[in-house]
């Protein structure tokens, strides 16, 4: 499977952990594509840095669309209101980094 990897930052009232991160990603995902949509989209957390608030996401090729989408529309991660803005997109991870 090809896969695309995404560069997002995330604005928060207060610290966000990868864990909380993760788990507000995949919920945004299914709630917005389902779970054929999760499985379709496939994510993958590759990096996450608590300090710069970005992460890096692996992507399936096709499906980076949507992934921009689950990611625009989180406002809360766990208990804290936050945005996620992806910033760049590449083939590579180095591309992103």
């Amino acid at each position: 499977m090809s896969r695309r990897y995404v560069l997002v930052r995330i604005f928060s009232t207060a610290p966000v952990t990868e864990e909380q991160f993760a788990k507000a990603t995949t919920a945004s995902i299914l709630t917005y594509f389902g779970e054929i949509g999760l499985s379709r989209i496939s994510p993958k957390l590759i990096r996450f840095d608590s300090r710069r608030s970005s992460a890096v996401l692996a992507v399936a090729k096709d499906y980076i669309v949507e992934m921009q989408t689950a990611l625009a529309l989180i406002g809360r991660i766990g208990e804290t209101d936050a945005s996620v803005l992806p910033l760049k997109m590449s083939g590579t991870i180095k591309g992103v980094s």
